[in-house]
């Protein structure tokens, strides 16, 4: 019974309640959902303004990569440039410490001596280099690459002044004068004076094969290698001579002033990587444009 009384109570007390207050109580739930809405959607913005600026560090980046291959590329030309004049100086004579050549690579120098033929090795195959010539010997990669094939000749050479003996690069030869007995009238026995090119050993390539020398077999110029095979100091010098011997000698002047040199490439793909990207960065971040 005071059950029911009570129930009678409330059930009153309701039909006194104000609408304006049942609705400020409905409305407060959608206030604070818009409100969570509104705060949702600025933080949407902000992280899509953060990775904005962060996109446009990507042809910022490559823009200063192109720069930089701009500057490396000057740098590469110079270094080729000095080189250049390096092998073209005037030629001196060969130190009496050999070390001081390790700082002396592509400059000529005069040595007195005689070659030791019977120590005569082969390294190849190798193509011919040239040098200042206005038409293609014949037998060039681009004429026959077959006939093109050939070998330099690495001879020991005994110095007259100290007795040591070092490897003197005498030139090219085709495949055809492989054989000594067709090129005996090269071999000269007498005392020479000779002019040669410092070089340093060479480094082996990712695809090149390795020495044998058991075998006879050189693809490399490895001047700690070949010293200990030969017998020699681990000196090399690219001989220097007339450009068209006589018929059965080695072809000189086989020294190639190169250096590798792909910063044009590099410049090209850092531009272009940077003028795309830019692009695209301002078609959806500046226009609101799709990027397809």
């Amino acid at each position: 019974m005071l059950s029911l009384c009570r129930l009678s109570q409330n059930i009153s007390n309701f039909k006194h309640v104000s609408p304006k207050s049942i609705t400020l109580k409905l409305v407060r739930p959608n206030t604070s959902y818009a409100n969570v809405i509104k705060s949702q959607k600025y933080k949407n913005q902000e992280g899509g303004e953060v990775i904005k600026w962060i996109l446009l560090m990507i042809p910022v980046t490559s823009f200063g990569l192109g720069c930089w291959q701009v500057y490396r590329l000057r740098w590469k030309l110079e270094l080729i440039d000095m080189l250049q004049a390096k092998s073209n100086a005037t030629p001196v004579n060969i130190p009496n410490n050999f070390e001081l050549l390790e700082k002396m690579e592509y400059m000529p120098v005069k040595v007195r001596g005689q070659f030791l033929h019977d120590k005569e090795i082969l390294i190849g195959p190798r193509a011919l280099i040239e040098h200042n010539t206005a038409l293609p010997r014949t037998g060039t990669l681009i004429s026959d690459p077959k006939k093109n094939q050939g070998w330099l000749v690495i001879t020991p050479f005994k110095l007259s002044e100290t007795g040591d003996i070092i490897l003197v690069n005498r030139g090219w030869i085709p495949q055809s004068l492989r054989p000594k007995d067709k090129r005996q009238q090269s071999m000269v026995k007498d005392e020479i004076e000779l002019t040669g090119v410092v070089r340093l050993t060479e480094n082996r390539g990712p695809f090149m094969p390795k020495n044998h020398p058991e075998k006879g077999s050189w693809f490399y110029r490895d001047l700690h290698q070949m010293s200990a095979h030969l017998g020699s100091l681990p000196v090399w010098l690219d001989a220097r001579g007339i450009p068209d011997p006589p018929e059965g000698w080695p072809i000189p002047n086989q020294t190639r002033v190169t250096l590798r040199n792909e910063h044009f490439s590099y410049i090209v793909t850092w531009y272009s990587l940077s003028g795309f990207t830019a692009v695209m960065w301002h078609r959806y971040f500046i226009r609101k444009l799709p990027l397809l």
